[in-house]
């Protein structure tokens, strides 16, 4: 056999990658599994703080609502509405950083990209509600520290998911004779 005709077996590894193909470097890899580690536990943090955030939102609502009625007074419909839709709000966004925080600290071994976009959209989600809060009453260093965490997870979200892969060529022994 000539060298022109080398069977399909010899050069598949040039032209058409196997299964191992698009694997990250061993540097890569390090810094996406440390990546990853970090998004996963700053969003189960977002999770639980948005949690405590909703739970102190409650029990200020329940305090106003009964001081209001030991005075004699009422709450009108909308303003109770109002209340109850941020922290519905905030609750659904606190479960959704938990789980998508645990599904990059369980993937962080792999080069999955789908945890890593929906933590890109989730926080830029957050970020955008936060923005909405921040005008709409009188901010504190509460909401500023939440854009940071947003912004820091959207851009190391974008650092790992710019990561090159390198091409996973089969060993010498699988296309030699």
């Amino acid at each position: 056999m000539s060298y022109d005709q080398e069977s399909s077996y010899q050069q598949s590894w040039l032209s058409e990658p196997g299964p191992a193909a698009g694997l990250l470097s061993p540097l890569d890899a390090e810094k996406s599994k440390r990546w990853r580690l970090v998004l996963g536990c700053s969003s189960v943090f977002l999770g639980l703080l948005l949690g405590f955030y909703a739970y102190t939102t409650i029990s200020s609502v329940i305090r106003s609502t009964k001081t209001v009625a030991a005075s004699g007074g009422y709450i009108n419909a909308s303003g109770m509405s109002h209340a109850v839709a941020i922290i519905a709000v905030f609750c659904v966004l606190g479960l959704a950083y938990i789980g998508v925080g645990t599904w990059n600290i369980v993937a962080r071994h792999s080069t999955a990209r789908a945890p890593l976009i929906a933590a890109i959209i989730l926080a830029a989600a957050a970020f955008i509600l936060i923005i909405v809060l921040m005008t709409t009453k009188s901010t504190g260093g509460v909401e500023i520290s939440g854009l940071g965490l947003n912004a820091l997870i959207i851009s190391r979200c974008a650092i790992v998911l710019r990561m090159k892969k390198v091409p996973a060529y089969s060993s010498a022994a699988e296309w030699t004779n």
